[in-house]
């Protein structure tokens, strides 16, 4: 039975009220505070009455899903039972009874609101003090679907199958040859020929979208990616913003694309739009450097650090061992040349453009550079050049823009900015360790970034929650000190607590 929402200060008996059992400096005091706060600016539509029961309390049901996700409870019966019994789950949900096809059903139709109660979260930070939000640094990991490397179908048997269920003739000995995949769409009796044919018609739109060969079957809007071991996988991509300051996340992107090369874009644009400002630096991987990257930072006037593979390569020791390799050769911004360990020096020679395979993308730009008189009469040109060649040339790639972010990259300063950034990798391992994103059933991508947005806003919560604990701590601490050192010495001492 679905019971009325509780007031929580309500006493039951006259004896307890439902926070009696709840410590005073617990998060889930600072979870219910927090949505209570912002449920109001939300203006979401209560749901409607069904079937003569009162629907289950909307904000209620935001602050048990929240919080179940804090304490990295995902499945909706283990959530359905605290509810019922554990006095803290009780506290926060005010005490309803939702089932788990309810609970499953709120987490699926109002998901669209954790990316604005992560929003909430922000502004929060901002609020108080905690941050400016001045470096932010983005970076991607893979989230694997819900979909087995092996449960996926190619573009001939989609079209046997679709060619059969709009009626045109098909030999039974191109049904008998289907692979398992497509005979289990064929075999489904749980389907009827109209839903099949319209899971067919959306894999044909994502055969259009993409050059990948074969689509998964159960999400269909998965890809095929490679992970950090070189495996391939059906997954999505996941970028993140995370501010230095707070390490808070300022915004999830759940996207197609099996790399991360054209992500920073999109993804700094929403983080943009969450923290509702624009942070003076922007730092990204290697594999975000590229003309759209640079542009987009460039439009924007924020300063981006992005550090070349040399560079990235040398920060962690893995330069080429070989000592006449590109890695040890050096590049004078002034002249426009590389010198070599002769200390002779390689000229630019010329420019020119590769199209790009993806004809969205701009071109790519060619810098050859060579000094063929230098090389004739080197002593080591055995050691730097293969014997079909007669001198050595060095191709750099990137226009002018890169050039510049190169050049910036040298400088001490922007380096020492650019360390901070290794700030972002601590959420994700979080994600993977603790929320265990892996191990979460969503099929869809819009889906996938619901729920990767409440795992972000469980998290920022966790975070602010912790921000401010250590800031009561540091002053409490201050505080006993002034009091222990005025006793002690028979002084009066005052202090002025910021």
């Amino acid at each position: 039975m679905v019971k009325r929402k509780f007031d929580k200060n309500q006493t039951k008996l006259g004896i307890k009220t439902l926070d009696w059992n709840v410590p005073k400096d617990h998060i889930s005091r600072f979870v219910v505070d927090f949505i209570e706060d912002v449920f109001p600016l939300l203006e979401i539509d209560e749901p409607k009455k069904k079937k003569r029961r009162e629907p289950l309390p909307l904000d209620s049901m935001l602050k048990l899903l929240v919080y179940a996700k804090i304490q990295h409870i995902d499945r909706t019966s283990i959530i359905a039972d605290m509810a019922r019994y554990h006095d803290i789950f009780r506290f926060v949900c005010d005490d309803i009874r939702p089932s788990e096809r309810s609970i499953q059903r709120y987490r699926r139709e109002y998901g669209r609101y954790f990316e604005v109660l992560l929003q909430m979260t922000l502004k929060k930070a901002f609020d108080e003090g905690f941050t400016e939000f001045n470096h932010v640094a983005i970076d991607g990991t893979i989230k694997k679907a819900y979909n087995s490397n092996n449960n996926t179908i190619s573009k001939k048997e989609t079209k046997i199958l679709v060619d059969y269920y709009e009626g045109r003739p098909v030999s039974p000995e191109s049904l008998e040859k289907l692979h398992k995949p497509a005979q289990r769409i064929l075999e489904k009796k749980d389907m009827s020929d109209e839903d099949k044919l319209e899971l067919l018609y959306g894999i044909e739109t994502q055969f259009t979208f993409t050059g990948q060969d074969r689509i998964p079957v159960n999400d269909i809007e998965a890809r095929f990616m490679k992970g950090k071991k070189g495996n391939y996988m059906v997954a999505y991509n996941i970028q993140s913003a995370v501010d230095y300051d707070t390490k808070l996340i300022c915004a999830i992107n759940v996207t197609q694309s099996p790399t991360d090369h054209y992500e920073l874009p999109a993804i700094a644009k929403k983080a943009i739009q969450n923290v509702n400002t624009k942070p003076k630096y922007i730092s990204a991987d290697t594999i975000y450097l590229n003309q759209i990257s640079l542009s987009y930072l460039a439009d924007e006037k924020i300063e981006g650090l992005i550090p070349t593979r040399k560079q990235s390569k040398e920060k962690i020791g893995k330069l080429n061992e070989n000592p006449y390799h590109k890695d040890h050769f050096e590049y004078d911004y002034e002249q426009d040349a590389f010198k070599c360990p002769e200390n002779q020096y390689l000229h630019f020679y010329a420019k020119y453009t590769e199209p790009h395979k993806d004809s969205k993308k701009p071109d790519k730009v060619k810098r050859i550079y060579n000094n063929y008189n230098a090389c004739k009469n080197c002593n080591a040109r055995t050691k730097c050049c293969a014997s079909s060649q007669t001198h050595k040339t060095i191709t750099e790639y990137g226009s002018e823009l890169q050039k510049a972010m190169n050049h910036k990259m040298e400088k001490q300063k922007y380096k020492d900015e650019y360390a901070k950034r290794s700030s972002v990798e601590g959420p994700f391992g979080i994600f993977k360790e603790q929320f265990q994103i892996e191990k979460e059933v969503v099929v869809g991508m819009i889906k996938t970034e619901e729920r990767i947005n409440l795992d972000a806003l469980a998290y920022n919560l966790i975070r602010l929650y912790n921000i401010k604990q250590e800031i009561e701590n540091t002053t409490e601490d201050l505080e006993d000190f002034c009091e222990s050192t005025s006793i002690k010495n028979q002084l009066q001492l005052t202090a002025t607590i910021f």
